[in-house]
């Protein structure tokens, strides 16, 4: 093991880079080997709770704006933050209700 150690060491960066630019299948299947078959990945995304309430929200944005998928985040949100505020819209049940008497 000792030897093993000394000649990887010396020599192991540059046969590692040869054998991935000769020989890719066997560096890739070293490479494999290495790894642990039991290796668990978990991705979580940090980011504020959002509901389904939430979510609802923002998608019945996004489906309001014609080009909002061409668009950066914030600039729908952006756009949106306009909108309501040239609406004059404060509480959202009133506004819901009045408009729910006028259609």
């Amino acid at each position: 093991m000792r030897d093993l150690s000394a000649s990887w060491s010396q020599d192991g960066a540059k046969v590692l880079q040869r054998v991935a630019k000769e020989n890719p299948s066997s560096y890739f299947a070293v490479c494999a080997r290495l790894l642990p078959s039991d290796v668990a990945i978990t991705l979580q995304t940090q980011s504020p709770a959002l509901d389904a309430r939430d979510l609802s929200i923002l998608r019945a944005i996004r489906d309001a704006i014609p080009n909002a998928n061409e668009l950066e985040p914030q600039a729908v949100l952006e756009y949106a933050l306009h909108a309501i505020r040239a609406h004059g819209a404060r509480d959202i049940e009133t506004w819901d209700q009045n408009s729910q008497t006028t259609d």
